[in-house]
C-alpha cells in the first residue's frame, strides 16, 4: 500500500508550481527584447509600438503605446502572463488587466546601465528562467565593465548632441531628464544641451552656439551623414558637421536600458575614442 501510494503521488501535477506561461503580451522594449534574450520570444502573442523594432516579434499584433495601453486589445490576445515596462499605463487599465485574471508583472528598475541587471533577473524569475537570466546579467555586466573601462581610458568629454526624429523628419534635441542624456554621460561625453529639459528643437543660432563635437541620430532616418549635416540649420557650421561626425545607433538598444544597451554604449565610446 506504500509502494502504491508512493507512485500515485509521483504522477500527481505538484500544487502551487506555476506552468511556464505559453502566450506572453509585453509592452516596453527594453522588457520585450529581455523576453527574447532569455529564449522565450516564441512565446509572445503580441507586443506594443515600441517593441516592434525588436527583431524576433517584429509583424507581431500591436496592442498599442506603452503609456496609452488599452484592456480590451490586451486581453484579446488570451494573455497567460503580461509583462510591462514601469512606463506601462494609464494604471486602470492595468488594474483592469489584472482584475480580469490575467498575471500581470510590471518590470521596474533604475533608468541606467547599471539597472539593467535588475530588470533582467525580475523578467527571468517571472519566466522561471533564473539560469539564462544570470548569464544573460553576466554578458550585460561584462560590457558595461568594457564601456567604463574604454570611458576611464579617454577622460577628456566631447560635448554631443543626441537628435531623435519624431513626426517624420522633425529633429528634437535631447536634454536632460531624457535617457538620451543619461547614455550621452555613460559613453563618456557631456550633453552640449543640458541647459534644459526633455526634447526641444534647435535654431541654427543655438547649433551655432553649442558647436557640438558629434551628433548621435537614429540610424531610421534615412538620410545620409551628408544629406542630415547640410538639410539640419545650422548643424554644418558645428564641429561636429564640419568633421562629418554623425554616429548612428539603434534606438531600442541605445535608448531602451535592456540587454542590449551597454553593447550600444560601448560602439559609441569607442567612436569618440577614435574619431
Amino acid at each position: 500500500m506504500r509502494l502504491l501510494a508512493a507512485l500515485l503521488f509521483a504522477t500527481l501535477p505538484l500544487t502551487g508550481v506555476r506552468a511556464e506561461p505559453q502566450r506572453i503580451v509585453t509592452a516596453g522594449a527594453a522588457v520585450t527584447e529581455i523576453v527574447c534574450a532569455l529564449g522565450a520570444g516564441d512565446r509572445i502573442v503580441a507586443v506594443d509600438t515600441s517593441s516592434q523594432r525588436v527583431p524576433e516579434v517584429r509583424g507581431k499584433p500591436d496592442i498599442g503605446y506603452v503609456r496609452t495601453l488599452g484592456a480590451e486589445g490586451v486581453l484579446s490576445q488570451k494573455p497567460d502572463l503580461v509583462l510591462v515596462s514601469d512606463e506601462a499605463g494609464p494604471p486602470p487599465v492595468l488594474e483592469q488587466i489584472r482584475a480580469a485574471g490575467t498575471p500581470l508583472v510590471v518590470v521596474a528598475g533604475e533608468k541606467s546601465l547599471e539597472g539593467v541587471a535588475a530588470r533582467i533577473q525580475t523578467v527571468a524569475q517571472t519566466l522561471g528562467r533564473e539560469e539564462e537570466g544570470a548569464s544573460l546579467v553576466t554578458r550585460a555586466n561584462s560590457e558595461l565593465a568594457a564601456l567604463q573601462k574604454v570611458v576611464l581610458s579617454h577622460p577628456e568629454k566631447p560635448t554631443v548632441i543626441f537628435l531623435h526624429a519624431r513626426g517624420g523628419n522633425n529633429l528634437m534635441a535631447a536634454g536632460t531628464n531624457t535617457a538620451a542624456h543619461t547614455m550621452i554621460e555613460a559613453c563618456g561625453a557631456r550633453n552640449a544641451c543640458a541647459g534644459f529639459e526633455g526634447y526641444k528643437p534647435l535654431s541654427a543660432e543655438a547649433f551655432a552656439a553649442l558647436a557640438p563635437e558629434g551628433v548621435i541620430v537614429s540610424e531610421s532616418i534615412v538620410a545620409t551623414d551628408a544629406e542630415l549635416i547640410s538639410s539640419v540649420p545650422g548643424l554644418a557650421a558645428t564641429p561636429a558637421g564640419r568633421n562629418g561626425r554623425v554616429i548612428r545607433v539603434d534606438d531600442a538598444a541605445f535608448l531602451g536600458f535592456g540587454p542590449r544597451s551597454a553593447s550600444a554604449a560601448l560602439q559609441v565610446a569607442a567612436r569618440f575614442s577614435n574619431p
